[in-house]
């Protein structure tokens, strides 16, 4: 069975970085995508010790109106580039860029929005977080909406309005690992925002 590592990789201009929360301290640098990718296997195996067999699970960052999007390049990519399609949209209009970019939900006063599925787990989210982190799902619901919740890798965000305007921060250990996050949808009675495109 293979280890699955979540690898966050975003554009810095001419070159592209990769880091993992499950790595902690490494990094890597590599002028384009596919030198990054091709170098990818063999640094996580120097990482985890040869018997490992790892699973990369490769998550794209790209900024869009000051804000962090990361997209998860997985078999759903078409359905999570719609969800960044709308994200788009809704971050045209002052007013909901303003909901969602007022305050900062992590400890690096950058707002990431990840765009999310309902089929998505929490375990799935938690991979993507160090511990201080925080960072926003955003799920499609309907024709035209997505709906925000900002969710916390730490115990310590208790639900009671820790983010931007007074919005809750949902600590991921609120919940099973196992949980979809159409069942959080479902299920979570605290403050949503639902933007409109």
């Amino acid at each position: 069975m293979s280890r699955p590592v979540s690898v966050i990789v975003r554009e810095d201009g001419p070159s592209r970085s990769a880091w993992s929360p499950q790595c902690p301290g490494l990094a890597m640098v590599q002028p384009a995508t596919a030198e990054l990718r091709s170098v990818l296997p063999e640094v996580l195996t120097w990482y985890f010790g040869e018997d490992t067999k790892i699973d990369p699970q490769v998550h794209r960052e790209r900024e869009t109106h000051g804000v962090v999007v990361r997209i998860a390049q997985d078999d759903h990519l078409y359905e999570r580039e719609l969800v960044a399609e709308r994200l788009g949209e809704a971050l045209g209009e002052a007013g909901q860029r303003d909901r969602l970019c007022s305050d900062s939900p992590s400890g690096s006063h950058e707002v990431t929005l990840v765009c999310a599925l309902q089929s998505d787990r929490v375990s799935w989210l938690a991979a993507q977080m160090e511990a201080d982190d925080a960072v926003v799902a955003l799920l499609p619901v309907a024709d035209s909406l997505l709906w925000a919740v900002r969710f916390a890798a730490c115990d310590d965000a208790d639900g009671s309005g820790d983010g931007a305007g007074g919005e809750a921060i949902v600590p991921l250990s609120a919940y099973p690992p196992a949980t979809t996050l159409g069942e959080v949808l479902h299920t979570y009675a605290g403050p949503r925002q639902h933007l409109r495109r």
